[in-house]
């Protein structure tokens, strides 16, 4: 058990509270044994949402797929993880995404991100198996986190590729900017997004007049 230095207090209600003490006179053990051993199994199982369910409901199929594709990427890696660069990749693999069309247009392919990806990070020790879960570093759950303000920013209703690339640009830590940023289109790849979506957003009007 911790020390009493390490612990905190844990409030519960009490219907909980109540089932808990009677494991622990079942079993004959302290309520803060079982507390700790609830948490640990709890949490071992327990998967965190990518997004809240409201916005997890505005990402576009492209957009999903691209998350889909970003857990495959981490695999030929043996990354038992998805980061910002694993995401890149996903972008890049939805052709008919907004993000892919704009990288490519800079010069941008899957496979020299791929080829920047192994030489920076290079492979880990991973299986290489596409597992049914792989966690998000906190870079990558940030940019789900901003590709929502981006999107919110530009009053779209929807989550798309393009979002997901404007917030993996403003995560300059992470290293699918430090990627884009050594390709020399990290600041162009914005502004060729938005540039774009001006494009579609004036188009759209001048249909609807």
């Amino acid at each position: 058990m911790p020390s009493s230095t390490d612990r905190k207090r844990l409030e519960v209600p009490t219907y909980l509270h109540e089932r808990l003490v009677d494991i622990a006179i079942e079993e004959d053990r302290t309520v803060s044994s079982v507390v700790q051993e609830v948490l640990i199994t709890g949490l071992s199982a327990y998967i965190p949402r990518r997004l809240s369910a409201q916005d997890d409901e505005r990402l576009t199929e492209r957009a999903r797929l691209a998350l889909d594709y970003a857990r495959e990427e981490a695999v030929p890696f043996n990354h038992n993880y998805i980061g910002t660069e694993h995401l890149l990749l996903g972008l890049l693999r939805v052709e008919e995404g907004v993000a892919a069309r704009v990288l490519n247009e800079l010069g941008v392919t899957l496979e020299t991100v791929r080829e920047r990806l192994g030489t920076i990070v290079g492979k880990g020790k991973g299986k290489g198996t596409v597992p049914e879960y792989l966690p998000y570093v906190p870079r990558a759950r940030l940019a789900l986190r901003l590709a929502v303000e981006e999107a919110d920013s530009l009053d779209n209703h929807y989550i798309g590729t393009e979002h997901l690339l404007l917030a993996l640009i403003r995560v300059r830590e992470g290293m699918a900017a430090r990627i884009l940023d050594r390709l020399g289109v990290l600041d162009t790849a914005r502004l060729a997004v938005l540039h774009l979506l001006t494009e579609k957003e004036e188009k759209s009007t001048t249909a609807g007049a």
